[in-house]
């Protein structure tokens, strides 16, 4: 019987996961999973020594912040991963913990195979990490397909399973009266504004953003801003900022849970987004939309002057396109009267519309159409036969 050892330590390498471990156990039944995993991958008995939300930091500063607790958590899982001696660990994204994870391990002798799900951004920052990568693992997974180039000249296996978002969007059925449950109204063009995860990232950049959104309102009265909350938790820290802004609660601006996420690009007009993951769905969705994240001063120090940090693009729309497709209002520019000018343009400009609409088309076909989880759990499964 084949073991193998699944680290999932955040919310997206959990839902990765989740397609993948489906997929893999059809084809090989009898194989035994554990590991860190979150609340989808424990939903398929998988268990460990911790869970997934014991990992959960964001930014370069949380990590500082918490460094010790993740020191200690590390070689937690380390030893459990000796000890146990699995055929193979699958490691799902979260990268500055699975790399040095992987080196570790290579180093006291462990003989297994090594897969890294998700490549970390090489193109951005850390090339040095293309050496220790191919030094390292035995199968790398890639979710866009420009990042197997930058492995070209090492023996590691790297391979373009497609974008699981793809997969996950082109399936989607939306919710009936979903205005309804949500409680938004009916008829009135809709605003999304997806502002993150974390309560942090909230604090720092949701009042500027609702800020934008009150210049937007009294130019569009008639649009409504539908605002995804990821989890009751966030729910204090939001109705703080919006308590600061000039927008009525129910009234110019509406809560909705992020389990209608999709139904809501769907149904916008124009979307208002942190950078990240959020932002390719919604290109996904062809929902035009300015991106925006306001840097801490310590991240903002780290990224400039250590990790040097320069890219012509950061969200991944327009990294794809290797052109502007989405305004991205991130390190400058994230002011509210910059962002609402931003929002404005693109919900009014017939032309300017149309070209980003038209990038989010490129987008699409630059992915590909794959059944992803499908295709990850056959890599594995084959490098796995070979333990």
């Amino acid at each position: 019987m084949k073991k193998l050892f699944v680290f999932a330590g955040e919310t997206s390498g959990d839902l990765h996961g989740e397609k993948v471990i489906s997929h893999l156990k059809k084809l090989c039944p009898t194989l035994h999973v554990e590991g860190v995993a979150g609340p989808k991958l424990r939903n398929l008995g998988i268990k460990g020594p911790y869970k997934m939300e014991e990992f959960q930091v964001m930014g370069f500063s949380d990590v500082i912040f918490n460094f010790r607790d993740l020191y200690k958590k590390f070689y937690s899982v380390f030893d459990h991963i000796l000890k146990t001696n699995p055929d193979g660990c699958l490691l799902i994204d979260y990268p500055g913990f699975n790399l040095r994870l992987a080196k570790k391990l290579r180093e006291k002798g462990y003989k297994g195979k090594l897969i890294h799900f998700i490549c970390p951004s090489v193109w951005a920052w850390g090339k040095s990490r293309i050496d220790l990568m191919a030094q390292n693992l035995d199968l790398l997974l890639t979710i866009y397909p420009f990042e197997a180039a930058y492995f070209a000249k090492t023996p590691l296996k790297v391979q373009y399973i497609g974008n699981p978002l793809v997969e996950t969007i082109d399936a989607f059925s939306p919710k009936p009266h979903f205005r309804e449950q949500a409680q938004l109204p009916e008829g009135k063009p809709l605003i999304a504004l997806f502002p993150g995860s974390r309560k942090g990232e909230i604090e720092r950049n949701l009042l500027t953003q609702l800020k934008a959104l009150s210049i937007v309102k009294e130019k569009l009265p008639n649009h409504k801003i539908a605002l995804s909350v990821v989890s009751p938790k966030l729910q204090k820290v939001i109705s703080d900022q919006i308590q600061k802004s000039d927008l009525k609660l129910n009234s110019d601006l509406f809560l909705v849970p992020s389990c209608f996420n999709y139904e809501l690009m769907q149904e916008a007009s124009i979307a208002l987004a942190k950078s990240g993951t959020i932002t390719l769905e919604l290109a996904l969705f062809k929902k035009p939309t300015v991106v925006v994240y306001g840097l801490t001063a310590l991240n903002r120090f780290i990224a400039q002057y250590l990790l040097k940090l320069k890219l012509p693009f950061y969200c991944i729309v327009n990294i794809l396109n290797q052109k502007q497709v989405f305004p991205e209002l991130i390190e400058k520019g994230f002011d509210a009267e910059t962002c609402a000018n931003s929002i404005l343009e693109l919900e009014t400009n017939n032309v300017k519309r149309k070209e980003v609409i038209d990038g989010c088309t490129s987008v699409r076909e630059k992915l590909g159409t794959f059944t992803s989880g499908q295709v990850a759990a056959e890599a594995i499964y084959e490098t796995l036969q070979k333990s």
